[in-house]
């Protein structure tokens, strides 16, 4: 479902792009049909792979690991799932502004919401049980299911994007968000999101004809 609106003066469309990174890649491709050049910022959910991070804490995503496939029908293997750096300071911005907690780093994409995952099922042993524990030696942050495919889709084509989501669990300790603090933690997501957009917004008339903008150029406000 797609819905287009204006916020605060900003013309904006909201996507529900399904679960993974196969869904993702449809409602990309198909945007791009119709958006010559999009920005798009992913507000969804993730469990948090680090100590210290907290559930409702924000992660931004300032590259991906691709443990999806769906990329890989589109580059090589280690090709690089990175951010716009003006989304990732754009977001990071968005989020102090509302006074909520986030971090930044890397983020995985997984295939699969079980045993991709390392979720043992009864039935259903994951292949790699250790997966998590492996990730977060490596310093990743976050372990969700879109993030690498937008951004290497909006590379290769070349728009902007980024992602910011909202801890719903904690890996390391086992514990899940509560329905109270789940509703919060959205909010303050979709919040960040919108407010990184009317930044991006800025950004883009303020560089003028340069590839990126730069703090060294300031912004224009819109009006």
């Amino acid at each position: 479902m797609t819905i287009t609106g204006v916020h605060q003066g900003l013309r904006v469309s909201v996507m529900g792009t399904g679960m993974g990174a196969a869904s993702t890649e449809i409602a990309i491709v198909e945007l791009c049909q119709c958006v010559e050049r999009p920005v798009m910022i992913r507000c969804g959910s993730t469990g948090a792979l680090q100590p210290g991070m907290g559930l409702g804490d924000l992660v931004i995503s300032q590259a991906a690991l691709r443990l999806e496939n769906t990329t890989r029908f589109y580059v090589e293997d280690s090709y690089p799932a990175v951010a716009d750096p003006q989304a990732v300071m754009a977001l990071a911005a968005a989020a102090d502004a509302i006074g909520q907690r986030w971090h930044v780093g890397v983020t995985a994409t997984s295939p699969s919401f079980y045993a991709g995952q390392g979720r043992s099922i009864m039935g259903f042993p994951p292949r790699e049980p250790d997966i998590v524990e492996r990730l977060a030696r490596q310093g990743v942050k976050n372990l969700e299911m879109e993030t690498s495919c937008l951004l290497t889709l909006a590379t290769l084509r070349g728009f902007s994007a980024g992602a910011v989501c909202a801890v719903y669990a904690t890996r390391a300790d086992d514990v899940f968000i509560s329905p109270a603090q789940k509703d919060m933690a959205e909010k303050a997501c979709i919040a960040t999101g919108l407010g990184a957009l009317h930044t991006l917004d800025e950004m883009e008339r303020a560089r003028g004809t340069r590839p990126i903008w730069h703090p060294g150029l300031g912004l224009k406000q819109r009006g």
